[in-house]
C-alpha cells in the first residue's frame, strides 16, 4: 500500500525545508499563532464598527431622529478607536510601551 507521503526514515536526505538556506536573507519570524495584518483589521471592524452602527440602529428603533442618532453612533466609533491599542495590548498582538527612566 502507497502513502503520498514522502520517506521520513532517513533524515540525511532531504534538507528542512525551513532552515535559513546562506545567503538568504532572514525574514520576521512571528511564533505560531500571532496575528496577521487581517486579523488586525477585522478586529478593529468587530470592535470599532460594529459597536457604533448596532448603537446608531438602536436609537433609530427607539424612535430617536436620524441626526442626533447618527451623531451617537459615531461618538461610540470614536470611544471604540480611543480603546482599540489597548484591546490590542490585552490580546498580546501589540508590545506594551516601555517606560523611559527619568
Amino acid at each position: 500500500m502507497e502513502t503520498d507521503r514522502p520517506d521520513t526514515s532517513d533524515s540525511s536526505k532531504t534538507s528542512d525545508a525551513r532552515a535559513p538556506r546562506s545567503g538568504a536573507p532572514v525574514g520576521l519570524v512571528r511564533p505560531t499563532g500571532s496575528a496577521g495584518i487581517g486579523s488586525i483589521f477585522t478586529l478593529a471592524f468587530l470592535v470599532i464598527l460594529v459597536p457604533g452602527v448596532a448603537a446608531y440602529a438602536l436609537l433609530r428603533l427607539a424612535g430617536l431622529a436620524i441626526g442626533p442618532a447618527g451623531l451617537l453612533g459615531l461618538l461610540v466609533m470614536f470611544i471604540c478607536l480611543g480603546l482599540y491599542p489597548s484591546v490590542l495590548q490585552r490580546l498580546g498582538w501589540v508590545r506594551r510601551r516601555t517606560r523611559r527612566r527619568r
